[in-house]
C-alpha cells in the first residue's frame, strides 16, 4: 500500500486510513464514516457495522492513496467519492440479503446437479493447494487466482463461497487427512449435560450449553473469561430467580438474517444462538463478544445497560468512568490508588433489580483476545451497587462538573452504542427502532437516579479525589 502521511492535512469523510488503536498490535486499514467532536468513527468497505473503538488523531498513521498487487497499482479513492463508493457497497450488500432468501433454493439445486462443474474444462478446474502456516496444514481451493473455499477441520468438509459452488462438485474433492493439525478438544466440554451458570444481579439465571463441537470450544473460552461456573442437574429452583436457557450452536451457513442476538423474552425463556465458525471472523473474540451480547440484551430488556465504561469500587459501592475509546479508561483505571479497586477497564454491563435499584457487573474487553491477544479473566458475577457515573474528558486540570439528566442522556448515548452496536446486527428496521427506543428510555431512568458528572482528568492528578467529594455529597 501507498501510504501519505496526513500531517496538517485535514481528514475527511469517505478517507481511506491506516490506524494502529490502543491495545492492538496490528495496523488496520479501514473507512472514516464519521467526524465527530469525540473522534473518528471507521468501517471497512464490506463491513456491516462501524468499528467499535473511536479514533482520535494521534492514532491515525497516514492517509492509503493506493494498493499494489504484484505489477498493478490501484487508486484507493477518498473524499466525496469515496463516500459514495462505500454507499454503492452498503447497497449491494443489502440488495444480496434480499436475494439470498429468493436465489439460494435454486444455487442448491444447480450445485446439486453439477451441471456447471461438468462443462468446465479440465484446465480450468479447480485445484487444492496445502499451505503450512504455524505448525498446522491449511487446505485451501483454488480456481485460477482466486481462493474459493477452503477445509474446515472442525466440521470435516469443505466450505466453499459463493457463487463457485455451481462449479465444484465437492463429493469429488479429496478429503484431506492430517490429523495431527486438527484441533483437540477436552472430553469435559462435550459431556452431556456440562452447562455453566451465569447469575445476574437483576435477579436473571442463565445456564448455558454447547449444541456441537466447536460451540463447546466457544462456551469453554466464555467460562475462563467471565468466570462461570459449572452446574449439575437443573436451574436452581428459587422463586426468586428469573430462569434462562441458552443452547449455542455454530453454523457454517449462518448469515447476518440469523445471526442475530435473541431475546428470551417470549421464547419460554429459553434461546437458542447460532454463531459462524471463529475462522469466518478470523478470531474467536467475535463470538465470544456475541455470546455475551446475549445476557445484556436480555438485561436491556429488563430495565439495564451495557455501557462502554470502566468501572471502578470503593468500600463496596461503584462508579462507572465512560468515555470514548482513546480517552483514557484504561489509563485512569490503571492510577487508581487503594483502597479504590479496578473491576474492568473497557465495559460495564448495568442491571436493574425488582425494587428499582441499580447494580453493575464487571465486563470482560473482548479486544484483548484479539489476534492472538493476552485475553484475561472477569469476575462478571460480582455486582456492586452503582452510585455514580463520571464521563471523562481529557484536561489540564482535574476538575467535576455537573450536569443534569437531559445533558447527561445525550452525553451517555454513545457510549451505551459504542457497547451494544453488535446487539443490532441482522435486526429489522422496526426491531431496530425498539431497541433504541428500550436505550433511551432507559438512560432517561437511570439518569434520574444515578449522578452524572463531566470528570476532566488530568495526566498527573489525584482524579479519584473529585470523585470521593461528589460521592461524600450525595450521602
Amino acid at each position: 500500500m501507498e501510504i501519505e502521511k496526513v500531517n496538517n492535512k485535514p481528514l475527511r469523510v469517505g478517507d481511506v486510513v491506516l490506524f494502529l488503536p490502543d491495545k492492538v498490535n496490528q495496523p488496520v486499514v479501514h473507512r472514516i464514516v464519521r467526524l465527530t467532536p469525540f473522534g473518528i468513527s471507521t468501517r471497512g468497505d464490506n463491513n456491516t457495522f462501524e468499528d467499535l473503538a473511536i479514533l482520535q488523531p494521534h492514532h491515525v498513521i497516514g492517509k492509503v492513496v493506493a494498493a499494489w498487487q504484484g505489477q498493478k497499482r490501484r487508486r484507493i479513492i477518498g473524499g466525496n467519492s469515496g463516500r459514495l463508493l462505500s454507499l454503492c457497497y452498503g447497497w449491494r450488500r443489502s440488495l444480496g440479503r434480499r436475494l439470498t432468501p429468493i436465489l439460494h433454493p435454486l444455487y442448491q439445486a444447480l450445485s446439486h446437479w453439477g451441471v456447471f462443474a461438468r462443462l468446465l474444462p479440465t484446465k480450468l478446474r479447480p485445484r487444492i493447494l496445502v499451505f503450512h502456516i504455524k505448525g498446522r496444514d491449511q487446505f485451501l481451493l483454488m480456481l485460477g487466482d482466486h481462493n474459493i473455499g477452503r477445509y474446515d477441520e472442525q466440521r470435516n468438509q469443505w466450505q466453499i463461497k459463493r457463487p463457485y459452488h455451481l462449479f465444484v462438485d465437492d463429493r469429488m474433492l479429496s478429503k484431506p487427512r492430517a490429523e495431527e493439525s486438527l484441533i483437540k478438544i477436552k472430553p469435559d466440554f462435550l459431556a452431556k449435560g456440562v452447562r455453566y451458570e451465569l447469575v445476574l444481579a437483576d435477579g436473571v439465571c442463565w445456564q448455558i450449553a454447547s449444541e456441537d463441537e466447536e460451540a463447546a470450544v466457544i462456551i469453554s473460552q466464555l467460562r475462563d473469561a467471565m468466570q462461570l461456573h459449572e452446574v449439575n442437574g437443573n436451574i436452581d429452583s428459587s422463586p426468586l430467580r428469573e430462569k434462562r436457557q441458552l443452547m449455542v450452536r455454530v453454523d457454517a451457513h449462518c448469515t447476518e438474517l440469523n445471526s442475530y442476538v435473541p431475546l428470551a423474552i417470549g421464547h419460554h425463556d429459553q434461546v437458542k444462538c447460532i454463531l459462524s465458525p471463529s475462522a469466518q471472523w478470523e478470531g474467536l473474540h467475535v463470538n465470544l463478544m456475541r455470546l455475551s451480547l446475549v445476557f445484556a440484551r436480555e438485561a436491556q430488556a429488563h430495565g439495564g445497560l451495557l455501557m462502554h465504561g470502566a468501572l471502578a469500587e470503593r468500600d463496596g459501592i461503584a462508579v462507572i468512568m465512560a468515555a470514548p475509546g482513546g480517552t483514557g479508561k484504561t489509563t485512569a483505571s490503571n492510577r487508581l490508588k487503594r483502597p479504590w479497586l479496578s473491576l474492568c477497564d473497557d465495559t460495564t454491563l448495568v442491571v436493574k433489580d425488582q425494587k428499582g435499584k441499580y447494580w453493575a457487573h464487571p465486563w470482560p474487553t473482548w479486544s484483548r483476545f484479539q489476534n492472538g491477544g493476552p485475553g484475561g479473566a472477569w469476575d462478571v458475577q460480582k455486582a456492586v451497587p452503582l452510585k455514580g457515573i463520571f464521563i471523562l474528558t481529557q484536561a489540564p486540570k482535574d476538575r467535576m462538573e455537573r450536569v443534569g439528566s437531559g445533558q447527561a442522556v445525550g452525553l451517555m448515548i454513545e457510549s451505551v452504542t459504542q457497547a451494544s452496536i453488535f446487539m443490532t446486527m441482522g435486526l429489522p428496521k422496526a426491531e431496530l427502532s425498539c431497541l433504541h427506543l428500550e436505550q433511551f428510555n432507559n438512560l432517561c431512568a437511570l439518569t434520574h437516579v444515578i449522578q452524572v458528572n463531566v470528570l476532566h482528568i488530568s495526566l498527573t492528578g489525584s482524579f479519584w479525589q473529585e470523585i470521593e467529594q461528589v460521592l461524600c455529597e450525595s450521602i
